[in-house]
């Protein structure tokens, strides 16, 4: 029995081996066969890259992923070469393309036929990283053309080789790329071998090639315009934005093609999910860079690249101006509080120091100081010492204010040490009185306005709305901090688009809302309402931020942009544009209406300015009245006391 199993056994594996073998040698076979015929049809087996070009195309690659579509691909020379160089990792992989090799991959290289290129260049050609399309044939050079200029124009992507056979010697192999910029026979664009010229060259000269460029109003940019019944066009740029794109357009040698802006400036994200403004032309790729300020910060989208700094500006808080106070009044809020309190505090210590300087010479002198007997007493003198000693310390405490107030006295002290005294007090005196004077002109030259808002926390107890009319600023202007006072003015915050005059215009005819904008808007484009004493700038800013110019992600042209745009920061040059426009701002406020309340005209005073000092006299008047009344009523009394104790 056990026999016959292990016979049958034995028959069943050889009957398997026989069927295995018989499948190889077909498969063997037919591999082959198909080898024989892909030798014949992909010229690219052969052919490799000169190693100078292929270090200089893996240059700024740190990691590459090579996709085969076919398994025999592998064997391929070219491929090989990309397997076995050392200059970066390779990734391997077979087959059909996954999602991830998009979405993970930054650097790709695919093996196709010419006639999938237009396909591959579709799903994979993006600005980020590098696509390496190596052909197993030579393409048609006016179609390669086409396809390239097409990634570029549609999506900016530019960094994409193509490599196929070279048809003069098939053991080498032709790396060509797209130079978008110089201009032939009416068109732009044309390929350029990478052993002629390395890709970064290519932005050295751009050949006046017109760059799309999106320029709004802003504080440090604005665009000049030509408008009548036929024409609408942009026919230059001003400000220092515009000074740093033209001098950009110089050095790189491209047009300014200036994009006509619309109404939403930065723009923000819309409840559709889109983008507007130059966000969105960003977005949708409708220019190629931003050259009004952006702040660095999220905008809500990853398709947002920003360029080196190239200067800092605040996010401030501004409101109507605290009312003027009125000049009948005027004169009480000439002097600082601490001033006032100051003069008060000596005025009512320096009574009692004199009194001490007396007590002290008393009791000198009724000891039989010599020194004191030889200082020359005046008959009137004498007789205030004869007086009691509380007399003589009211007198003191009189004569003190007298003098404190810069009124003469009627007789100096008898003794020297009160003198010098009396004399560094009447020096002291000068000295505030001085200053309130001073202060009292100046406070009708300046008007002076009541306290403003200097603080966040001052303006959450007002409880007054926020409005901001850029969605870009109210993103993170107050969201996200763990601060009381922020959050409230969080629920404070509202956005506002449409409105039939500018927000500043609004506010210094109502007041009754505070608004939020840069503060270099407010010294540049609002200066006027500023010196004007219309608004004021909260000074304490929530929100302090580098400003960058602004292209699609990973756009080809911002390597050479930051290295210019860095030079211009360090030659000063940025910084001496802005402010000139600070001071040509500045000096513009002279024609405006209002000036005279920045201090820079004379003040004619007028019987209006004089209000308090009448209102003073007046007022003295009817207490002196008083006063009066009350001491005659009280002798009254006493003298009805007195005849009724008679």
């Amino acid at each position: 029995m056990l026999g016959q199993i292990y016979r049958l056994l034995i028959f069943f594996f050889y009957f398997v081996f026989i069927l295995l073998t018989k499948y190889y040698k077909a498969q063997t076979l037919q591999s082959q066969t198909l080898l024989k015929l892909v030798t014949k049809q992909d010229d690219l087996i052969d052919a490799k890259l000169d190693i100078i070009i292929l270090r200089e195309l893996f240059l700024e690659i740190d990691y590459l992923n090579l996709h085969l579509f076919k398994a025999y691909q592998y064997d391929m020379t070219i491929v090989q070469q990309f397997v076995q160089q050392s200059f970066c990792p390779v990734q391997l992989s077979f087959g059909q393309i996954g999602p991830e090799f998009s979405s993970n991959q930054r650097h790709r290289a695919l093996v196709m036929d010419s006639n999938k290129l237009s396909t591959n260049l579709y799903k994979y050609g993006t600005r980020n990283g590098t696509l390496i399309n190596i052909l197993l044939d030579p393409p048609n050079q006016s179609e390669l053309l086409y396809l390239a200029k097409r990634q570029w124009n549609k999506r900016g992507a530019l960094k994409i080789y193509y490599i196929f056979p070279n048809k003069k010697n098939s053991s080498k192999a032709e790396c060509v790329f797209l130079n978008p910029f110089p201009r032939v026979s009416d068109q732009n664009g044309v390929m350029l071998r990478l052993s002629d010229i390395k890709f970064e060259h290519i932005f050295r000269n751009l050949h006046k090639y017109p760059l799309r460029t999106y320029i709004y109003r802003s504080p440090y940019a604005d665009i000049r315009v030509f408008i009548n019944d036929t024409t609408r066009k942009i026919v230059g740029t001003i400000g220092a934005d515009g000074e740093v794109t033209h001098l950009l357009a110089e050095k790189m040698n491209f047009t300014v093609e200036l994009q006509w802006p619309d109404e939403d400036f930065y723009g923000s994200r819309t409840p559709n999910g889109t983008f507007n403004g130059a966000i969105g032309r960003i977005v949708r790729f409708e220019v190629d860079i931003v050259m009004s300020g952006f702040f660095i910060k999220h905008y809500l989208t990853r398709e947002v690249g920003f360029s080196s700094p190239v200067y800092m500006d605040e996010l401030c808080c501004y409101v109507k101006k605290a009312s003027r106070i009125p000049e009948s009044i005027v004169p009480l809020f000439a002097v600082q509080s601490n001033v006032l309190i100051s003069f008060i505090t000596v005025g009512l210590l320096s009574p009692f120091i004199w009194m001490v300087f007396r007590y002290l010479n008393l009791k000198a002198l009724s000891n039989g100081s010599t020194i004191l007997k030889l200082q020359s007493v005046q008959p009137r003198e004498r007789h205030r010492l004869s007086q009691k000693r509380k007399q003589q310390y009211k007198n003191i405490f009189n004569d003190t204010w007298v003098i404190w107030v810069r009124v003469n006295i009627l007789s100096y002290p008898p003794f020297m040490s009160e003198r010098i005294f009396v004399a560094s007090l009447c020096l002291v005196s000068v000295i505030y009185w001085a200053l309130f004077e001073s202060s009292l002109a100046t406070v009708y030259i300046h008007p002076l306005h009541y306290k403003d808002i200097n603080t966040m926390k001052e303006l959450d107890d007002e409880n007054i709305l926020i409005y901001i009319k850029h969605g870009a600023m109210k993103d993170d202007l107050f969201y996200g901090h763990t601060s009381k006072v922020y959050q409230n003015l969080e629920k404070k915050l509202i956005l506002i688009r449409d409105l039939e005059e500018r927000l500043v215009m609004t506010m210094s005819k109502k007041g009754n809302f505070a608004g939020v904008t840069r503060a270099s808007a407010l010294e540049i484009d609002d200066i006027q309402y500023l010196a004007s004493k219309q608004l004021h700038k909260i000074p304490e800013c929530p929100k302090n931020y580098h400003i960058a110019y602004v292209f699609p992600i990973h756009s080809p042209l911002e390597k050479n942009v930051n290295i210019l745009l860095l030079k211009f920061v360090q030659a000063g040059l940025i910084d001496h544009w802005i402010a000139n426009m600070k001071y040509t701002a500045k000096m513009g406020t002279r024609n405006y209406t209002g000036y005279g309340a920045m201090g820079n005209k004379w003040k004619v005073l007028t019987l209006n300015d004089l209000q308090l000092a009448f209102y003073t006299i007046m007022f003295g008047s009817i207490l002196a009245a008083l006063v009066q009344l009350i001491e005659l009523f009280i002798y009254y009394i006493l003298y009805k006391i007195k005849r009724v104790a008679v």
